[in-house]
């Protein structure tokens, strides 16, 4: 059996206006340290991931 690790989200502190694509969110998490981010909800805002 393999364990997972569990993911943090953090809202991007530097990305502005409305998310509509995951790779510019992704991009812009990177420079704030994180591996990874994605757009999500119903108003689109850009989300960093990282295991915790």
């Amino acid at each position: 059996m393999v364990g997972e690790a569990r993911i943090c989200e953090s809202r991007s502190f530097r990305f502005r206006g409305p998310c509509v694509r995951d790779t510019n969110c992704a991009s812009v998490c990177r420079s704030e340290g994180f591996p990874d981010g994605d757009c999500r909800g119903f108003r689109r805002r850009c989300f960093c991931r990282r295991p915790c």
